[in-house]
């Protein structure tokens, strides 16, 4: 088995905390292929949908498009995590101290 690098499956310091956009494609996959086995026809025509979709996508990024807004609720979130953080990496709060104030944030966002 080939040994995988900790950067590459890593999401620390990055912006997309959890999988919810493989879930969000998954999911939308599934509601577009409509059934649970189809027949290849249907999966071929489904995934140039999709490849279709991402084209149009890349063209509007490519073209500065900006995504959907962050609300102000998950802004505050990320500067509460990127915070204690930052605090932790500069050596002004332990370990513990960085997950309790981590989970807590996690705990007030599930409220």
């Amino acid at each position: 088995m080939k040994t995988t690098s900790l950067s590459i499956w890593n999401n620390h310091g990055l912006q997309h905390r959890s999988n919810n956009i493989c879930e969000g494609f998954h999911n939308r996959l599934n509601h577009r292929i409509e059934r649970s086995h189809p027949n290849i026809w249907s999966f071929i025509k489904c995934l140039q949908g999709e490849e279709s979709r991402f084209r149009h996508m890349r063209i509007q990024l490519n073209a500065a498009a900006q995504g959907r807004p962050k609300t102000a609720a998950t802004t505050a979130i990320q500067q509460r995590i990127d915070t204690l953080n930052e605090r932790y990496l500069n050596n002004e709060i332990i370990l513990q101290v960085l997950l309790d104030g981590l989970s807590t944030v996690m705990v007030k966002q599930h409220r």
